[in-house]
């Protein structure tokens, strides 16, 4: 079995309910999870191993496939 690790970076958007203002505009507080969005998706670089090995092998970096568009979980 080989295993394959991207790494890269992605622009997201959070949505949480609060039952009020002060909740809502603290940082710090945690609401009730609506939904993320996940979009501008960029890989940087791929690593591609044998499980049981530390021997990496590295690809260089290339823009993800629909990039730009909006992906909600």
């Amino acid at each position: 079995m080989y295993r394959r690790i991207k790494h890269g970076s992605c622009d997201f958007t959070y949505e949480e309910l609060f039952d009020d203002v002060q909740k809502a505009a603290n940082a710090e507080q945690v609401g009730k999870f609506v939904e993320c969005g996940v979009s501008n998706i960029k890989f940087n670089f791929t690593k591609v191993r044998k499980d049981g090995h530390k021997e990496n092998k590295t690809s260089s970096g290339e823009t993800a496939k629909g990039a730009g568009a909006d992906e909600k979980k």
